[in-house]
Order: C-alpha cells, then structure tokens, then sequence
C-alpha cells in the first residue's frame, strides 16, 4: 500500500537540516596515485591544497583598521599568529580577547572590548600555506573526494598537504528518496494495516512520510560516522531529527493500533 510518496518526502526536505559545514586544514600525502580525502562528493570550487614551507614566521608591522586588517594573501597557519605592541613584545595581546583571526584569509580583526583599537600599531608574527594550482600541481576528482599529484609541479611524492573542502551532501538523490519511501510504505502497512483496510488516510500519509524521513536522517548519520572526517557533532544533530520524525510518526499511528487487552484478572466464585 502506498501512503507516502517521494514528492511528499521532498517538500521536507527543503527545511534547515544539518549544514556541512567546510573543512579545514585537514592532512593528507599525496601520491602519484589518487588518495581518498573525504567519503563522498566535494564541491569543486571550495578545494585549496596548500602547504607550510616555512618554520620561520614572518614579521609586520601594521596600523589597525575599523574592520579588517590584511596579513596576508595567503590563508594562516592556525595558532601561528603573535600580537604585541612592539618588536620587543612590549605588550602581547590575546587572541579571541582583544581581537579574532580570520585564518582563511589572512585577516585580523579588532574585538570589541578589547585592548586593541582603530589606528594602533601593533607588531605580528605568522606563518602562512602555499598555496599549491589545480590543474598543474594536482588533479582532483571532487565526484569522489579524491586527490593526486601531478608529474612536473611543485608537490613531491609524499609531501604532506592541508585541505580545505566542503562537503556536498547527495543524500537526498532520488535513488535514496524511492528506497526511503518504498520503507516507510512498508512499515506502515505492517504495522497498522496489513488488510488495506484504511486506504489513502492522510494520517496514515503523513505518519509514513514522517517514518521517510527518519529512515533518511538515520541513513545520513551512518554516513557522516563512517566518513574519514567522522563529525560526531552533525551526526548527532541527524540522529536527533531522526528522534523527532519517528515520535511524530508513532504519534499519528497510535489511533490506528489496536487496543491491547491485557491478562483478565480471576474471579472468585
């Protein structure tokens, strides 16, 4: 019996579930043949490849702006960065207190209620990534969250690389859609009504497609588990979307379960 559809399912699907949020700096070697960096697909266009070829900071001296101050072009090496009032690290200031580093593009910014403000001069020290040219220094397969170095270009066989990637969620492709459905239909209809006796009630509809969607949102918690990146943190936000859909689910079917009688108590003659 079918209660629930894919169309139903998708409509769902359109709410705030967990973000895949980018990743960062996360190593790799890289070989002539392809390594797996990431389970699943990556976006294309969020992908840098870079490298510390340095140990020796670099040293500047700068006048703060109101919002950003550049460090650098190239992103930072976290905790790497040093503020002080002077060379001589007079007065050294605290990161996330008096001000915050934006790693990815090599900024600094004043924090409100800091030590530090608009037009002072101050003293850094950091470190910064090379950043390695797609195409010529490596070859990726985004499809399959894969990398390799390329003969000729800057990275040797067995360098150690940092990435940066988000994530592409397809979870939610058609395939898994159909699959999710077709079970949730099933469940439903061995639970409650196994004599399609109900037909097309829209409770039944609805508490199957709340059974969808949490076979989906358990699906996409054993995904993200098994994942090299294992986030514990988003798979914990899918299992508790799963919770939430199944609670809703068993709440609509318990008009369609039978009553349960329990054992007569005895009687005395």
């Amino acid at each position: 019996m079918s209660y629930t559809n894919v169309e139903l399912v998708r409509h769902h699907l359109v709410a705030a579930f967990p973000a895949q949020e980018k990743i960062y700096d996360q190593a790799a070697i890289l070989e002539s043949d392809y390594v797996t960096f990431f389970n699943g697909p990556v976006e294309q266009s969020s992908v840098m490849v870079k490298s510390v070829q340095s140990n020796t900071p670099t040293r500047i001296t700068v006048t703060l702006n109101s919002e950003r101050t550049s460090l650098s072009s190239s992103p930072l090496v976290r905790g790497s960065v040093v503020v002080a009032s002077d060379s001589s690290l007079g007065t050294v200031y605290t990161d996330n207190v008096d001000y915050i580093i934006d790693y990815a593009q090599g900024d600094l910014v004043i924090k409100e209620g800091g030590a530090l403000g608009t037009g002072q001069s101050v003293t850094v020290w950091y470190q910064d990534y090379f950043v390695y040219s797609a195409g010529s220094d490596y070859q990726l397969d985004a499809d399959g969250g894969r990398i390799k170095l390329l003969s000729g270009g800057d990275i040797a066989s067995g360098e150690t690389v940092y990435l940066d990637y988000a994530p592409v969620y397809k979870s939610f492709n058609e395939e898994i859609l159909t699959k999710a459905v077709l079970e949730a239909n099933g469940l439903i209809e061995q639970e409650v009504d196994p004599d399609s006796q109900f037909g097309a009630d829209p409770v039944l509809q609805a508490s199957a497609t709340y059974r969808a969607l949490e076979i989906i949102c358990r699906a996409s918690a054993a995904r993200e588990l098994s994942s090299l990146r294992g986030e514990d943190r988003t798979a914990l936000a899918w299992i508790k979307l799963a919770e939430g859909y199944a609670a809703r689910s068993e709440q609509l079917l318990r008009s369609f379960r039978p009553p349960f009688d329990g054992p007569t108590a005895p009687v005395h003659s």
